[in-house]
């Protein structure tokens, strides 16, 4: 059995877990809103989605709800069984939470990489919180490339907050925390969000938040479109920013 140990450093030391060292512990805080997710640019290799997606699951607290799956109908069997109930914590974590996995086709390929954040509020630095499993997938995607983008998230919310707000904000992250929460009003703006390799340009209308400029070298996510419902994700691995919208 894999030993359920913290990404995340203790005492100044990287954790090295029991056994392959999967788990990231008790991530999801008992906080009004509990939430983990891990985005990944991944290959054409059911192997790896796999392999992602059960580093996902252990993080998975018993009675979350089965997984709601945005993919193609080749990949949806591939992750209904890498979210299969044997495959998440056998611990005493508890939760009720939604789970909601998208697999979407990059229109371009790109070197493969891996982003983690939780509620928390912060994007994990790949050099002080990963465990040593973790930076193995690390090393293999980015050995790889890239076709997908997949995104997949555990929300657990406070009772009826989706239910009693009908108004949209995007949030904006990056490697040190929540950079800005911005009403999807109509008021538009444009922002600069400084990440690990320079600044990522955003526009925000009432349609939405789209990357208008990225100073990564593939600039996968100013073609990502525009993050516009509850749930959509931008994600830019190299720069370590996270633009996801949410219920206010």
């Amino acid at each position: 059995m894999i030993s359920r140990r913290s990404f995340l450093k203790l005492s100044g030391l990287a954790v090295v877990a029991a056994g392959a060292g999967f788990g990231t512990g008790s991530m999801l805080s008992r906080g009004e809103t509990r939430r983990f997710a891990m985005h990944g640019f991944v290959p054409d290799d059911d192997r790896v989605v796999s392999e992602f997606l059960r580093f996902f699951a252990a993080e998975l607290p018993s009675g979350a709800a089965a997984p709601v799956i945005t993919a193609d109908g080749r990949w949806t069997g591939v992750v209904r069984a890498a979210l299969r109930p044997s495959t998440r914590s056998a611990g005493a974590e508890q939760g009720s939470g939604r789970v909601h996995v998208r697999l979407v086709r990059l229109g371009q390929p790109l070197t493969g990489d891996v982003l983690v954040a939780d509620d928390r509020k912060r994007i994990y630095d790949p050099a002080g919180d990963f465990s040593v499993a973790l930076h193995a997938l690390r090393s293999r995607l980015k050995g790889s490339e890239a076709q997908y983008m997949i995104s997949a998230e555990y929300v657990e919310e406070a009772p009826l907050a989706a239910l009693l707000s009908s108004n949209r904000v995007l949030v904006v992250e990056n490697d040190r925390g929540i950079v800005d929460r911005i009403a999807l009003d109509g008021i538009s703006r444009r922002i600069d969000v400084r990440g690990a390799q320079g600044l990522t340009g955003v526009s925000v209308t009432a349609a939405g938040a789209h990357v208008h400029s990225a100073s990564c070298r593939h600039g996968l996510c100013r073609s990502a479109g525009i993050a516009a419902r509850p749930g959509d994700v931008i994600a830019c691995a190299p720069n370590r920013v996270l633009l996801r919208v949410e219920n206010a």
